[in-house]
């Protein structure tokens, strides 16, 4: 089973030339730490030559020093998310391992790095997989701390764990990074009959840890910038709860949804999981399997009726749902349980190979090698799986089968929209730039992975997006960057050159000039 779990590591570090960033998010969390190290400037995070608070800046600072050491490049932007992704698994498997042992962690790691949400956000350059290693960090650092304080033992260096890893999460992500795991710690002492163990946390060293390892960067960004912290707090917080102001909004059932898909391999084992009876007394009489339980369903409920919802929400969840499905995955698991979760992966099969849009992309972007050996293992591990009788052969099994499905996936990467198509347009931008002298302009447009590319910030025309110029306090840099349309077009006739990156829909604005580009998304046009 060591080995199973090794191999699905394997697939999460697989990364083929030509693995370009991924537009907008991936491309913006290296392009911010790209602009760090330009400037020389670690407090203030930059998106385009501006400041940027919509997230806290840890993950800024990881892929700052990654490309200090390793060079600006995709596989160095991605190297924090899957030493964060692999740090997750560890903990994952402990925990599990905590209260069946070993062969129970280790089932609990390969259904979390063979589920969909563990496998794609343990290697992609976002901040949910940093997150969600400091979330799961701060809350077995507290399952620790309370079980020492009940049995009596010193709890100072457990508790310090606890406030640096809250601190790590709330420098990722903000206050669901330490309000979450504590309402998950406060429920379950409640529920479990351990209230009185809860003023241990704030009698010991964690909230002095937290603080001192958190607090100086908010103080010293809302010195800086007046109007950050009402921006960081308010906006980016709760009016992004309660109200339509991010335009992410979903049905109340958006994570059943996400949820099911996103943990397909490990869905046989969770449900099997649940108590079958005496649900009332299930916290006092099984508090371990509670804990976790109670884990995921506090981060389901709070984004489920959040009025922003994106599929990288969850994955907080995803290591405490992996660790009580693996209490249903030991050696006394029921036979039908893997039979079913190889079912599923035969039908997730059959589901691609029917889907129309899966065919148009294999056969367009001419991976059908790749797609067909991922399946034919993926296939062949579940159909093992489902004649194994000792469970962890069904494991290993699955787990062979999930690689070579993940395997596929990255492999195929380089191949589809998502990571050729704006690095090509963006690409040719900068070689164009280079060759003739020109400037490149976003016309009502803006991709972070131009800046990127250029290795600098683009004027804007008409434009603001995600991009936050009134944190900037030099206007005239501010109006170097941010142009009104009138400006765009008398600078287009001055006869400096100038190439526009142009949406589709606004095109036809430059009938006559010379185009240089034209695909699905964006064009390149000149006025030379």
């Amino acid at each position: 089973m060591t080995g199973a779990l090794a191999l699905l590591a394997v697939a999460v570090w697989l990364e083929p030339a030509g693995s370009w960033l991924g537009e907008p998010d991936e491309a913006r969390y290296a392009e911010i730490p790209r602009e760090m190290l330009a400037s020389g400037d670690l407090l203030t995070p930059r998106l385009n030559g501006v400041p940027y608070f919509e997230k806290p800046p840890l993950l800024y600072w990881a892929n700052t020093a990654s490309f200090s050491i390793f060079g600006q490049t995709p596989w160095a932007a991605r190297l924090p998310t899957r030493l964060a992704g692999m740090g997750t698994t560890f903990l994952v498997v402990t925990m599990a391992a905590g209260i069946g042992g070993l062969e129970i962690g280790l089932a609990a790691g390969i259904l979390y790095l063979a589920s969909p949400l563990g496998f794609t956000f343990s290697r992609v350059n976002l901040t949910d997989g940093l997150l969600t290693f400091f979330f799961a960090a701060t809350l077995a650092a507290a399952r620790r701390m309370l079980a020492q304080r009940e049995a009596g033992r010193p709890i100072a260096l457990s508790s310090a764990f606890l406030g640096l890893a809250a601190a790590g999460a709330f420098l990722t992500k903000g206050l669901v990074g330490i309000v979450l795991p504590g309402a998950i710690v406060l429920l379950w002492c409640l529920a479990t009959g351990r209230a009185k163990l809860l003023p241990a946390f704030w009698m010991s060293p964690a909230p002095l840890v937290f603080v001192a390892a958190a607090a100086p960067w908010f103080i010293a960004v809302a010195n800086r910038y007046p109007g950050f912290l009402q921006f960081f707090f308010i906006h980016e917080h709760f009016q992004r709860f309660a109200t339509q102001s991010a335009h992410r909004q979903g049905p109340i059932y958006y994570f059943a949804g996400v949820f099911l898909a996103g943990f397909l391999p490990a869905l046989p084992f969770f449900f099997s999981a649940l108590p079958k009876a005496r649900l009332s007394h299930w916290p006092r009489e099984h508090p371990d399997p509670f804990f976790f339980f109670l884990w995921f369903a506090v981060v389901f409920v709070f984004f489920s009726v959040s009025s922003s919802k994106l599929p990288p929400y969850l994955m907080p969840a995803m290591p405490a749902a992996a660790v009580f499905a693996s209490l249903a995955a030991g050696p006394s698991a029921s036979r039908k349980l893997w039979q079913a979760s190889a079912a599923l992966a035969v039908l997730l099969i059959a589901g691609l190979a029917l889907w129309p849009t899966a065919r148009h992309w294999i056969a367009e972007y001419r991976f059908s090698a790749i797609a067909i050996g991922g399946g034919a293992i993926l296939f062949a591990g579940a159909i093992t799986a489902f004649a194994a009788r000792v469970p962890s052969r069904a494991l290993a099994a699955l787990a062979f089968g999930w690689f070579g499905f993940y395997a596929a996936i990255a492999l195929a990467w380089p191949k589809v929209p998502p990571a050729t198509e704006l690095h090509h347009v963006e690409a040719a931008a900068r070689e164009a730039a280079r060759r003739d002298g020109a400037l490149v302009v976003g016309y009502r447009s803006f991709t972070p992975g131009l800046p990127w590319e250029l290795s600098r910030p683009v004027p804007v025309a008409d434009y603001l997006g995600e991009l936050e110029p009134w944190f900037e306090s030099d206007s005239a840099y501010r109006d170097s960057l941010f142009w009104s349309r009138e400006k765009f077009w008398s600078e287009w006739k001055s006869g400096r050159r100038i190439i526009a990156l142009v949406s589709s829909q606004d095109l036809g604005e430059f009938r006559g000039s010379r185009v240089l580009l034209i695909s699905r998304k964006y064009s390149l046009a000149a006025n030379y």
